[in-house]
């Protein structure tokens, strides 16, 4: 019946399933059997009757009945497909022959006398030709075909009915499906528990790892509902140093709780999608579920976009309830946010159009302002602070968000090493996180400081006085980061240099693809809006459907692209600075009812 996971409109009772199972069973059983079985009947039926109608199409145009093309006593029939005309060769060598051709020629059949029949087939194999068979039958090709027809429409129908059954069946028996499956599920943990402890007449002992934080909470349940008939011991409290030595190997992996609170749960899917972080690392959920909405919002940053983004993302995180999709929905509600709010102060612009006029070498360019015929404001007046709608052009203002861009990467990159000195700090001791990662935060803060410098002099290197403290400041950080970097890792450090700076040039495509989608809605609201819409008629009928079309598309490739790009950032640059993953996700033993009540 493929029922899934899906919401119900109440629980059932543990009891009322276990009364109404059987019986149910037996019910669906014969009804689900009985639907499915005519299912696979009509459709085995449709597919030889659609075999048979492709077998008769090219006989439409040959004016013969089905009954001439068999049951002769002294003539040979050959129907198919050749590859050239045999007809001419056939008269040629053939005494007592006719051809009948498709249209198109590809399609003949030739009767000839039985005396002939080998020499005819010699000629027709000569010119491709393939044998087809013919079923079969009387009348006209068109008439039988028209048959066909009539009853695949009849079997299409009652098709339609054994699934309308199913359907109904499905919607019927959803909860109660899904609560038995839950209950039956809960009974087999329960049967299997005894087969992971230890036991003995009197007793049992049952070992495991439950969050420190609850241990006193568990040992109060245990309390409350055993007695003194329980008896509760910690073992260990579990540190996150680092097992070296012999004890390495004999080390057991310790479970990981990642969070369960909303929003931060639904960004642990992206992390787990890599990979559970390990017990002695930091859960990067809580950078992902900041950094890339705000990433994907950069890279769309239109107002329009953005609110469709919410909307989809809103009711996907309300209807789906599959990981992939509740991850897509993640991105686009929490994305859509972040692309609003570009959308009215960074770039104030929606649909690929500016809020306020904007002129660019003495010529007005199309905005809502221009559109509408009214001055949309270029800022906004809140408690005496002017706040701008729109301070960027994504298509004129490159250069200064690329090099934003870049600064969000660096920014990106020294949260990404800060959290690798404290995941080796907390692994193996703050002397080895000096050594390891502090040493590319000093890399890293240097290839900033001396940053601006360079961009001052971008138009000509050799202006740059390489005795000024502006690049010699940089460059003892550098040296001393390099320095650290090779006893921490030898040489190899060195060979990592490079990617460091790719690393940050990575960081540019939040610029890349929000001025690529720009020149697409640019050039569509050209078309649409400038040279067909004031044709008006049927032109302004066809501007608004090349309007909505290049937006759906455009609109399509900014959640690929911005969804991609974004995570990919996190993926790449960023987790390769402080993220091993390869843990243990903790399961708790318990009972969680979706479906079911015990009451």
């Amino acid at each position: 019946m493929d029922i899934v996971d899906a919401k119900v409109e109440s629980r059932l009772s543990v009891e009322q399933i276990r009364k109404d199972i059987d019986e149910t069973i037996i019910f669906l059983e014969a009804e689900i059997s009985g639907a499915v079985e005519s299912k696979n009947r009509i459709n085995e039926r449709i597919q030889e009757l659609e075999v048979e109608k492709r077998g008769l199409e090219p006989l439409l145009s040959i004016p013969l009945d089905l009954e001439f093309y068999s049951d002769y006593t002294n003539i040979t029939v050959f129907t198919g497909t050749v590859r050239t005309d045999p007809e001419s060769a056939l008269k040629k060598s053939v005494d007592r022959v006719e051809v009948f051709k498709a249209a198109g020629g590809s399609f003949v059949a030739v009767f000839v006398a039985k005396k002939e029949a080998s020499e005819a087939q010699r000629i027709l194999i000569q010119n491709g030709f393939t044998d087809v068979p013919l079923s079969k039958g009387k009348g006209s090709p068109d008439q039988v075909i028209k048959g066909i027809d009539e009853e695949e429409a009849a079997l299409k129908k009652v098709f339609s009915e054994a699934e309308d059954k199913l359907s109904e069946l499905r919607k019927k028996n959803q909860a109660f499906v899904l609560a038995s499956e839950e209950q039956f599920s809960i009974d087999v943990e329960k049967a299997e528990f005894p087969l992971r402890i230890a036991t003995t007449s009197r007793a049992f002992f049952a070992e495991g790892w439950i969050p420190a934080a609850q241990t006193d909470k568990v040992k109060a349940a245990l309390a409350e509902k055993m007695g003194d008939n329980v008896f509760l011991e910690v073992v260990e409290v579990k540190n996150r140093k680092e097992p070296h030595g012999e004890h390495e190997a004999d080390e057991e992996e310790v479970p990981v709780r990642t969070s369960e609170k909303r929003p931060l749960s639904l960004f642990s899917s992206f992390v787990e999608l890599i990979s559970t972080p390990k017990y002695n690392e930091i859960d990067p959920a809580m950078i992902i579920a900041i950094t890339f909405p705000l990433f994907f919002g950069l890279m769309v940053g239109d107002v329009a976009y953005g609110i469709l983004f919410m909307a989809l993302g809103w009711l996907g995180l309300k209807k789906v309830r599959t990981d992939d999709w509740r991850m897509i929905s993640t991105m686009l509600f929490f994305g859509g946010v972040w692309a609003t709010i570009f959308g009215v102060f960074l770039f104030g612009e929606a649909f690929g159009l500016h809020f306020a006029r904007q002129i660019t070498g003495g010529t007005e360019e199309l905005s809502w302002s221009f559109l509408l015929n009214m001055d949309l404001p270029h800022s906004i007046d809140l408690a005496g602070i002017s706040i701008p709608l729109g301070v960027f052009s994504k298509l004129h203002d490159v250069n200064k968000l690329l090099l934003i861009s870049v600064w969000i990467g660096i920014a990106h990159l020294f949260i990404g090493l800060g959290l690798g000195f404290a995941n080796v700090a907390m692994r193996s001791g703050f002397v080895h996180a000096i050594k390891e990662k502090f040493s590319w935060v000093l890399i890293l803060f240097g290839v900033a400081l001396i940053l601006p410098y360079m961009l001052a002099h971008l138009d000509n290197i050799m202006a740059m006085d390489f005795t000024s403290t502006a690049v010699l400041v940089p460059l003892a950080f550098v040296i001393i980061g390099i320095v650290l970097a090779i006893i921490g890792e030898g040489g190899t450090a060195i060979l990592e240099l490079p990617g460091l700076a790719s690393n940050i040039l990575s960081y540019t495509r939040l610029t890349a693809i929000g001025t690529s989608k720009a020149g697409l809605a640019l050039a569509f609201n050209m078309i649409a809006l400038e040279m067909l819409a004031p044709a008006g008629g049927a032109m302004l009928i066809f501007g608004i459907v090349i309007f909505m079309v290049g937006h759906l598309a455009v609109f399509i490739l900014a959640v690929i692209s911005a969804g991609m790009h974004g995570i990919r950032l996190h993926y790449v640059e960023l987790f390769g600075k402080f993220y091993k993953g390869g843990g243990l996700k903790f399961s708790p033993l318990k009972i969680v009812r979706k479906y079911t009540s015990e009451r």
